[in-house]
């Protein structure tokens, strides 16, 4: 992730339900690999309670999000 990125929306935090400092974290970032990059949501996962360095990331971009909606929806079911 390039440091000029702007996240865009504060951090959606999704605790986990058994473990006490473990959460999912959701947030959007402009321009994540510099100037023009194309904008993703950016997926997080920290297990000791570090919401500002996640253990490990993921990035999607926004085209892809519908998709990656109704997949979670599939296995989800």
């Amino acid at each position: 992730m390039s440091e000029n990125s702007k996240t865009t929306l504060a951090p959606i935090v999704i605790p986990y339900k058994d473990r006490p400092r473990a959460c999912i974290l959701v947030t959007k970032l402009d321009e994540p690999y510099g100037p023009d990059s194309e904008s993703v949501v950016s997926i997080g996962c920290t297990l000791k309670g570090d919401t500002s360095d996640p253990s490990w990331k993921v990035h999607v971009p926004l085209g892809l999000v519908p998709e990656l909606i109704n997949a979670l929806r599939e296995v989800h079911e």
